[in-house]
């Protein structure tokens, strides 16, 4: 009986020696974030949006690197991200349809999470390729793509012939340019022109300081996944994100801080905010640039609807009509 009782000892402090190591290890690892909740706009002031860029690079196994990037978009979907972009060709070039191997897995955790995602692969679409960003919709349904127009040189892929896209979201309004396409205006301001609101930017480089001169050009928000910079629709870079795992960065943005200039409106802001106070509110008076920045401060309450309401347009509106009819006086010899 001893011996019994010696062996039964030995084996109950043999499994605590195995739990003290496992809770040891356990915690040695970082902490999971708590799951959050998608956002409720209806409950929010503006109209918000929460945003993941997941700069995990161009390239590597395939096998290896679609693990990593589902992974991540689990994470993603589990902190309530309503739109979550991967960077270009993050899987390698191997060319596949659209939909494909790629795209069906992505799309998987996609409708998993209702969660829209951007899936950038190459292309292969009958005898050409193409550096294509695949736009994944909240139930896992490719919503649309958008083809790299400016091809870097031994890229190896076909030249886009379709240009800028927008695509229209339950949350607003966003287009899709990819790496050396940072290099070209026209594609920006096409981009402006067609109403974007968010423009995601997968790369296989950082891109830097153009980035936040184009999101303050153009007024919109830029999530860039080069090195995963969340860029604010002001051109500055958004310093408070979450960082929930190593090269992952979560931003809450709201879509609806709306840019005035200064010209002939400043009565009617005085006027909507002075009927709306405690739901609107300047956030910023722009003095340099002459320009207002307003926002909401109210559940259920849209500046850009007050500012239609109030017949104040808006920077972008402003400068896009003054454009047109400064040119329509200019073939035509008119003063202005």
């Amino acid at each position: 009986m001893t011996g019994a009782f010696h062996l039964i000892a030995l084996g109950l402090a043999a499994c605590a020696a195995l739990a003290l190591a496992v809770n040891a290890q356990d915690a040695a690892k970082p902490a999971e974030p708590p799951a959050r909740a998608q956002i409720q706009r209806d409950k929010t002031p503006g109209r918000q949006v929460r945003v993941a860029a997941i700069p995990i690079g161009m390239g590597g196994d395939y096998d290896k690197k679609v693990k990593l990037a589902l992974s991540h978009l689990e994470t993603a979907g589990s902190q309530g991200v309503d739109i979550a972009c991967l960077p270009e060709e993050f899987a390698g070039t191997n060319a596949e349809p659209i939909p494909g191997p790629t795209t069906n897995a992505v799309a998987e955790v996609a409708k998993k999470h209702n969660m829209w995602v951007v899936c950038p692969i190459r292309e292969l679409a009958d005898k050409e390729q193409f550096n294509t960003a695949v736009l994944l919709d909240r139930q896992g349904k490719v919503a649309g793509f958008y083809r790299k127009v400016f091809v870097f040189w031994g890229e190896g892929a076909n030249v886009s012939r379709d240009g800028v896209k927008v695509f229209d979201t339950d949350f607003g309004r966003i287009s899709l340019l990819t790496c050396f396409d940072l290099n070209y205006a026209e594609l920006w301001l096409d981009a402006e022109k067609q109403g974007t609101e968010l423009l995601l930017w997968p790369s296989a480089y950082g891109g830097g300081t153009p980035l936040n001169g184009n999101a303050m050009i153009h007024g919109y928000y830029i999530v860039a996944v080069g090195w995963g910079n969340i860029i604010d629709c002001t051109g500055e870079t958004i310093k408070d994100v979450e960082k929930p795992r190593e090269q992952q960065f979560i931003a809450t943005l709201d879509l609806d801080r709306t840019f005035v200039h200064k010209d002939f409106t400043g009565e009617k802001i005085k006027k909507l905010l002075k009927e709306h106070k405690g739901e609107v509110e300047m956030e910023k008076d722009c003095a340099m640039e002459g320009w207002y920045l307003l926002r909401s401060v109210k559940a259920g309450v849209l500046v850009r609807d007050l500012c239609k309401q109030y017949q104040i347009e808006t920077l972008r509106d402003y400068r896009h009509r003054s454009r047109e009819q400064i040119n329509e006086a200019r073939k035509e010899g008119r003063k202005i």
